[in-house]
């Protein structure tokens, strides 16, 4: 009996140590961790401030990299202008982590974190911009405006966003265009044009 209730406590505060805040990898960490920053305090706490700040302001559509590069500058600036942080390190020393691994660490943290809808709708549309407007010598200068999500659908993996929009070209036509955009897992992987009868 003892030996039951040994083995069904151990079992319980190993089950509950899982569950600590602290045991949490967030992409933030996990770009710090590959990027050779381990978990330093101090530059950590930046890059999760700026990280929380991109993220929050991603719903509006902004660029999740440009925010958070954004937001490294201004409080690169501010520690900048302080002598040390914390007690711990001088702010110029700190300064200079953080400059020399933030494109490591955006572009790291960007990859890491799951997209969301607007991500893959974005991504979509820049795929088809891509398309229309061609490469090299032959681009041209049509567009791609006023898109919308119709509906949204589901078959296996695949999520499948109905997307209407307007190709506008340079010489003022203006062609209604229907489109699915092809996600599995939450990352972008296709265009499927919608044919009219």
């Amino acid at each position: 009996m003892r030996r039951l209730l040994l083995l069904c406590n151990s079992v319980f505060l190993s089950a509950c140590s899982g569950l600590s805040p602290y045991s949490s990898v967030t992409p933030v960490d996990q770009a710090l961790k590959a990027c050779g920053l381990g978990y330093s305090a101090e530059a950590s706490a930046v890059f999760r401030g700026a990280f929380q700040y991109a993220e929050a302001d991603n719903s509006k559509g902004i660029d999740f990299s440009a925010k958070m590069q954004d937001s490294l500058n201004t409080q690169v600036s501010a520690i900048l202008s302080t002598k040390e942080v914390a007690g711990r390190m001088e702010s110029k020393d700190l300064a200079a982590v953080i400059l020399s691994t933030q494109a490591c660490v955006i572009k790291l943290a960007d990859a890491y974190r799951p997209k969301s809808r607007s991500d893959v709708v974005n991504a979509c549309i820049e795929d088809l911009q891509k398309r229309v407007s061609g490469a090299g010598s032959s681009q041209s200068t049509d567009s791609i405006r006023n898109w919308n999500v119709d509906s949204e659908s589901k078959t296996g993996d695949v999520e499948r966003l109905k997307v209407s929009a307007v190709v506008h070209s340079f010489a003022n036509n203006n062609n209604p265009v229907s489109f699915y955009c092809l996600a599995r897992n939450g990352s972008y992987e296709d265009i499927e044009i919608i044919k009219e009868n």
